[in-house]
């Protein structure tokens, strides 16, 4: 084998055999890189995408019960505001009054985690339903994933049938 190398003319052949092995490896990687691509269809994804702003608009249930909440709040806070400022000076009026928007502000920040939980736990479950491993806001993906948007949306409305796959982007 050694005698086969040490000749000069052999040298050649083996080093363009060796050269053409090499470009065949990496043109079959090319094409096995190009016949399956990266960008998976919707139908092979395993990234879920929701659009929040089309979850969360105004008529959705989880917003309309979050703002009766708040509204119940900010009323039961209002009457006894007037109950206790009744016979107060401006002074404690407006100390009063800065407490009680404080109250409503912390009552704020609790509905908008509920509702985020809530947005969360329907995600992981039609995620899980469907065998997705990640669920992210649409805004931030350009390309693929299956949009869950519809049977999040269902199943935060208390319908059974959230995981339902026919209405799939």
């Amino acid at each position: 084998m050694m005698r086969l190398i040490n000749n000069q003319k052999n040298k050649k052949f083996v080093s363009l055999f060796v050269a053409v092995i090499f470009l065949l490896g990496i043109g079959a990687i090319a094409y096995t890189q190009m016949a399956t691509p990266t960008m998976a269809s919707d139908t092979d994804s395993n990234i879920g995408v929701i659009d929040t702003t089309k979850v969360l608009n105004a008529a959705s249930p989880a917003v309309i019960a979050a703002n009766k909440e708040l509204d119940d709040y900010k009323k039961q806070l209002s009457d006894e505001f007037n109950t206790k400022s009744a016979n107060m000076d401006d002074n404690q009026k407006a100390a009063l009054a800065s407490e009680y928007q404080g109250k409503v502000q912390d009552k704020m920040m609790e509905i908008q985690k509920k509702i985020q939980s809530q947005v969360s736990d329907a995600s992981k479950a039609v995620a899980d339903a469907k065998g997705l491993s990640i669920v992210m806001d649409k805004r931030t993906v350009l390309y693929g994933g299956v949009d869950i948007t519809d049977q999040v949306q269902r199943k935060l409305s208390g319908n059974s049938d959230a995981t339902d796959s026919s209405s799939q982007k």
